[in-house]
């Protein structure tokens, strides 16, 4: 489905316009009261999408109302604090309504699934442009059309105009002041920040549609705006329900990429963290031997040094130191070599005890399956043990999810086979395959650690 985005975005004071709209008439109409939602044939509550209730953006509009100031400038020089005028607009929304019929959306399941994805697009779009200061974005479903309410607070200042936070007033007033500024009238000023005001306004609607409208498979305007006929706006639902999926892909893949490219960069760390961890052995190796070549070094020179009386003896002498360095050092490799060879044995003996003890505990859950001492709870998601014993090791060595589709296998199998044998032929196979599990499930060395 796909038609024309909408989206309006309004500030409120205290005091009513001149159609009756206010701060508290705005957000009881969200919150649902009875007398301000006289419009709606059959009112139902709102569902909160984010943050707070009517009720308490009117709470915390109130709060920062009371504790909010105006600096004016009095006849004498000074200033004043002043609180806040009842006609400052106090209060920024958004309200975004979905282009189709409320019915339509409930009715479809892909209908919702866009609805949905269009929900989300709208409240990260809200989070994105508004910051902290979006406290609230509420949904309503008992009108013609969903739509959603977002209400927004002049946090951080003591004026509370929320009319700055809304871009395109923002964009008027800066406007404005330049003009002023560059010696316009008054009467020129406000018509160029009219112009900037508009000017923004579409910025904000297009930035709104590329973010939130093209995602959602939604067009930016609807066909007699653009004066179109109505091939020309099928066509160009289809190509915005097109452009939809194609950013939809895109998105997705994008996100897969990130996530290969996040799990590469992990590798890579990981691979340079144990290349460093080589080279730093292998860097203390060779300092080392470095050391120990500058001894032997020091200890040659020495004996050169001493052999003017017997340089055959001295040579045979540091031959011999050097010889039993050179033995002592084959030793001690011969040691580490052993030690590692009797701990690689010792590791494949435990592997193969540990085997052999899950084996075993394997054979007496099957042999329980048979007698019954094993089964499944009510909910046939969990094994239940009638031997604490048992359920302890299968707990301690977790094997409970591997061997649970082998039990599920041969309850159903032992249960279809009861049910075509006699009671004394089900006696004679229980014995039969308890006996030829028992040879498994014989006990195993109690020091045997998972």
């Amino acid at each position: 489905m796909s038609g024309p985005q909408f989206l309006h975005i309004q500030s409120y004071s205290r005091k009513a316009n001149k159609i009756g709209q206010s701060v508290q008439q705005i957000l009881d109409e969200a919150g649902r009261a009875p007398e301000f939602c006289q419009h709606v044939e059959n009112p139902e509550p709102p569902n909160l999408i984010y943050g707070l209730t009517p009720q308490q953006v009117r709470e915390k509009h109130d709060a920062i109302v009371e504790s909010g100031y105006v600096e004016v400038a009095l006849k004498d020089g000074t200033s004043a604090r002043r609180g806040i005028r009842k006609d400052r607009h106090t209060l920024l929304t958004a309200v975004a309504s979905y282009p189709f019929l409320t019915k339509q959306v409930a009715a479809e399941s892909a209908g919702r699934e866009d609805y949905a994805r269009w929900i989300d697009l709208n409240v990260r779009w809200l989070k994105e442009t508004f910051g902290d200061r979006l406290i609230s974005v509420v949904e309503h479903v008992d009108e013609e059309h969903p739509h959603i309410h977002a209400f927004i607070l002049p946090f951080d200042d003591p004026s509370c105009s929320a009319r700055h936070l809304n871009p395109a007033w923002k964009a008027k007033e800066e406007a404005e002041a330049t003009a002023r500024e560059s010696g316009k009238s008054a009467k020129e000023a406000v018509k160029l920040g009219n112009l900037a005001y508009r000017a923004r306004g579409r910025d904000l609607q297009d930035q709104y549609f590329a973010e939130v409208g093209l995602p959602a498979g939604l067009t930016r305007v609807g066909p007699k705006r653009e004066r179109l006929s109505r091939e020309q706006w099928k066509q160009r639902k289809e190509q915005a329900r097109r452009d939809a999926a194609q950013i939809r892909q895109m998105t997705e893949r994008v996100k897969q990429i990130a996530d290969i490219e996040a799990q590469l960069d992990a590798d890579a760390d990981r691979r340079a963290e144990e290349i460093a961890k080589k080279l730093d052995a292998a860097e203390a190796l060779f300092a080392e031997a470095l050391s120990v070549q500058s001894h032997a070094e020091e200890e040659a020179q020495e004996i050169r040094e001493r052999a003017n009386g017997d340089v055959a003896v001295m040579k045979q002498e540091a031959q011999a130191k050097l010889d039993t360095k050179t033995k002592r050092l084959e030793r001690r490799a011969a040691e580490i070599q052993s030690a590692h060879s009797t701990l690689e044995q010792e590791r494949h003996e435990i592997m193969k005890n540990t085997v052999l003890h899950v084996a075993a505990i394997t054979a007496r859950v099957l042999v329980g399956v048979l007698t019954g001492s094993v089964r499944f709870d009510g909910k046939q998601s969990k094994l239940c043990f009638e031997d604490p014993e048992l359920a302890h090791e299968v707990e301690q060595f977790e094997i409970a999810p591997i061997i649970q589709n082998a039990v599920i296998v041969v309850s159903r199998v032992w249960s279809r086979l009861a049910q075509l044998l006699s009671s004394e032929e089900i006696k004679s196979e229980h014995d039969k395959q308890s006996r030829a599990l028992s040879s498994v499930a014989r006990p195993v060395s109690k020091g045997i650690e998972p």
